[in-house]
């Protein structure tokens, strides 16, 4: 009697190679959320309060997205040209004055002038 002869095994499938995981391209925010949160944080909130501040206002939101989208914003305000900053610091400033003479807060009129002077490089 022969031997019959064994089957050659077939070949296994090759697997298929797992697709590189991309990062997600971050979905722009809606700019009324991102002016709260932007608000939140320039108020001196912790960001556990920013945090809660999103769930109740915007439950629906990315809190994560909207914390990013605030601290890249924040991070571009600190770009800008020197002398627009202190236009906007002068602007500001004697814009602040006229409010503290209209309620008749002068000493801290005096201070806020004294500012617009120091700032306006003499």
């Amino acid at each position: 009697m022969t031997k019959a002869k064994p089957k050659p095994k077939a070949k296994p499938k090759a697997k298929a190679k797992p697709k590189a995981r991309t990062k997600a391209t971050p979905q722009p925010v809606a700019p009324d959320q991102l002016k709260a949160v932007l608000k939140w944080i320039l108020q001196a909130n912790d960001e556990i309060d920013v945090k809660e501040a999103i769930k109740k206002h915007y439950p629906d939101a990315n809190e994560t997205e909207l914390i990013v989208a605030a601290v890249e914003e924040i991070s571009e305000i600190g770009k800008e040209e020197p002398d627009f900053t202190r236009g906007w610091a002068l602007g500001a400033t004697r814009d602040l004055v006229r409010q503290m003479i209209v309620v008749g807060d002068f000493s801290n009129a005096m201070r806020g002038i004294k500012q617009v002077h120091d700032l306006a490089g003499d």
